[in-house]
């Protein structure tokens, strides 16, 4: 089981600029899209996800976890937002440079100076008088060999501190003091008095009142007292809760913190409930229709607004034969329509796309036919009259009174059931859509029926099987089309 913190509450929202290239893509496919699928392409790569982290309230009730890591079913979890902070916990101490999150004042304070110090400090090696007095054992870090001093040396303890932040040691320090060991050596003595010859002198960067100079330490414990004294605004501080980019999660050192983030994200990959309620707002804002299937409440995403028809509404005779025909095989696929709809070519064999079976056995006049289906099915679906899915699974709910058909278009249930589908690979945001393989070719509906054919270009592409992803299906700019009025 993914870790479950009860100290951290974890959320995750996208990215904007990662965000807005899947919205980009979506929107140029028409397609529908589970809602957990976009979740889940948010949180499949770190770059299109930001972290937001609070403290947990020891006391409050823990939220539910989804048992099941079956599809994503949103109304069969238990699970809850994340837990708010408390009023009066403790904060959360953020590093200044690089605004990560540290559960203590000093554990955020030794991640600035052992990684970000040149903000601070200049420093230069010096040669100064080794220290005087009577050595006889010399400590040494069992990890790296490096000879730390004396333990009777009066900056001992300073020096085991320095070399534990400047190493940047990711075990609690008492757990670091526990591994050095002891050598009695006297030559071992001499090649640490030989090293401390030299020391390191810090300078400081802070700005100095006109004329003086700035100051210098060559103790390192001296430099960090200095700092702390005159900017330890500019080194840590708090807040309630920390947001921070996704790709620097890998660089958060090993503690509750980054196993809190860690296993909350292992857990949305699985089941991304927290991530896909984050988005809904955000996808509204973007005038997305959100809707859910049915009564098993599958959220789905498109940004076509859908349309419902009454009894007794028709339209164009070649539009109208393509709607009845989705109506009567719900969830064929688009791929399929060239053979099934208007029955060019057999089925192409196990592992060959339809689109390459038909291309190249066709007549100028059976082009025009596909031609023309690919602008009756690219309007119903701009329209919102079909629903055609990441896929290329095609729906196209039946008619329904004018009251019901009012009050489904306001509500965010859908009234049918629609068939199951297969689940699909997560969609990827891409900069720039790419054009679909089904785009259509200079055809359009008529404005009324009877509708005479559309002369189409020369060498019109067929309707070919739609790929899984959405940055794989955004179409090419086609002519307006307008809406076809329904016949007297």
């Amino acid at each position: 089981m993914p870790y479950d913190s009860p100290y951290f509450s974890v959320t995750f929202y996208p990215e904007d600029t990662s965000f807005n290239a899947l919205v980009k893509t979506v929107r140029a496919s028409c397609r529908t899209i589970e809602l957990f699928e976009i979740a889940r392409t948010v949180l499949g790569k770190s770059e299109r996800f930001t972290v937001l982290l609070t403290r947990r309230d020891p006391n409050a009730p823990r939220p539910a976890v989804p048992s099941r890591q079956g599809p994503s079913n949103e109304a069969a979890s238990g699970e809850s937002a994340p837990a708010r902070p408390e009023a009066n916990a403790e904060p959360i101490y953020l590093s200044v440079p690089d605004n990560l999150p540290f559960e203590s004042e000093e554990a955020a304070l030794s991640h600035v100076l052992s990684t970000h110090l040149a903000q601070f400090f200049d420093s230069a090696e010096v040669e100064v008088e080794p220290p005087k007095g009577n050595y006889q054992v010399i400590n040494r870090d069992s990890v790296t060999g490096e000879l730390l001093g004396p333990p009777n040396y009066h900056r001992y303890a300073q020096i085991i501190q320095q070399h534990y932040a400047a190493k940047n040691i990711r075990i609690p320090f008492e757990a670091y003091k526990a591994r050095i060991e002891s050598v009695r050596d006297p030559e071992a003595v001499n090649q640490w008095l030989e090293k401390m010859k030299k020391v390191t002198r810090y300078t400081s960067k802070l700005p100095v009142a006109e004329g003086a100079t700035a100051p210098t330490f060559d103790a390192w414990e001296e430099a960090r007292a200095f700092l702390l004294a005159t900017a330890k605004d500019k080194l840590v501080r708090t807040a309630a809760h920390a947001r921070f980019h996704g790709r620097e999660v890998d660089t958060l050192p090993p503690g509750e913190i980054r196993r809190a983030v860690e296993g909350t994200l292992e857990r949305q990959r699985r089941f991304p409930l927290d991530t896909a309620n984050a988005l809904r707002g955000r996808l509204r804002r973007e005038h997305f229709t959100i809707f859910k299937k049915g009564a098993k409440g599958v959220s789905y995403v498109c940004a076509v607004k859908r349309k419902f028809r009454v009894p007794g509404q028709t339209f164009a005779e070649s539009i109208g034969s393509v709607i009845s025909f989705i109506e009567n095989h719900p969830m064929v696929k688009a791929g399929e329509l060239p053979r099934r709809f208007l029955g060019l070519g057999a089925e192409a064999p196990a592992g060959v796309d339809a689109g390459v079976a038909l291309a190249g056995a066709l007549s100028i006049e059976q082009r025009e036919k596909v031609a023309r289906l690919q602008g009756d099915l690219l309007w119903l679906v701009r329209e919102g009259y079909v629903t055609e899915f990441i896929d290329g699974s095609l729906y196209a709910p039946p008619p329904m009174v004018e009251s019901r058909k009012k009050e489904v278009e306001r509500d965010e249930h859908d009234p049918e059931n629609f068939p199951e589908r297969p689940n699909t690979e997560a969609v990827a945001p891409s900069e720039e859509p790419t054009p679909s393989e089904s785009a259509p070719v200079d055809s359009a509906p008529a404005d009324s029926a009877p509708a005479e054919p559309t002369p189409a270009a020369s060498e019109p592409e067929p309707v070919v099987e739609a790929p899984a992803s959405v940055a794989e299906v955004a179409p090419a700019e086609a002519p307006a089309m307008p809406e076809a009025p329904p016949a007297p």
